[in-house]
């Protein structure tokens, strides 16, 4: 159901009705066409009032729809109401104002009948959809959270896992150019060395850039020769 075909609905049926009044059918005889009428016209309404109150998931993600079914709404509901007026004045000159009372009655039976019966379980369908939406949309919210949560977890753990800088050890010292150099070993083969002048303090333990390696380290002894025959 919507305003289009509500609107076509309505004019079809009010087509009908002014060809059997210009024919001289009487309004007992155009029942059929007049209940169409009314009922197109009190779903018309309906819609109007969806339109102005629309669930807010379809807000969120449909908000160039929305307001495309408010204006057809209100643009049907217009045409709608000129029709009744014609039918309003056509009536009250032909047949009198007791006729168009009665007609007036007969529209408040077919919406209170339509109300009950089909706007209530359009009602329902429409409370259930919105339920469901929300409850995908829940689950789809813990999900990211979930998920930012585990992936905000993995970054921690491996930032721990892998410092940037560890303790290293002293292993030993030598002095190769009138300077003293210590060699320090640190966690997975880092290997560090710090240059000092032969009477400054050498610490026995510092933080050295963490530099893992499968491989074993050189002893220091291998390690001091290798230094020292890179500056001859």
């Amino acid at each position: 159901m919507d305003p289009v075909s509500a609107m076509a609905t309505a004019s079809a049926a009010f087509t009908a009705i002014k060809k059997g009044f210009a024919i001289g059918r009487d309004i007992e005889s155009m029942a059929s066409d007049l209940g169409r009428w009314m009922g197109a016209l009190s779903d018309l309404d309906m819609l109007e009032k969806e339109a102005k109150n629309p669930p807010i998931f379809k807000k969120l993600f449909a908000g160039k729809s929305v307001e495309q079914e408010a204006m057809e709404a209100f643009a049907a509901k217009q045409k709608a109401e000129a029709q009744r007026r014609e039918l309003q004045q056509w009536i009250g000159l032909t047949m009198g104002k007791s006729k168009w009372d009665e007609l007036v009655r007969m529209e408040g039976s077919i919406r209170k009948s339509r109300q009950e019966t089909l706007y209530r379980q359009r009602q329902r369908r429409r409370k259930f959809v919105e339920i469901v939406a929300w409850i995908i949309m829940g689950v789809f919210g813990i999900c990211l959270l979930l998920g930012f949560i585990v992936f905000l977890r993995g970054t921690i753990a491996k930032a721990v896992a892998t410092p940037e800088y560890v303790i290293c050890r002293l292993k030993g010292c030598d002095i190769i150019d009138d300077q003293r150099v210590c060699i320090y070993h640190g966690a997975n083969n880092t290997v560090d060395s710090v240059w000092l002048d032969p009477i400054e303090y050498f610490p026995k333990e510092i933080q050295c850039k963490y530099e893992p390696n499968e491989k074993k380290p050189p002893t220091v002894r291998e390690t001091l020769d290798a230094i020292r025959k890179s500056r001859e």
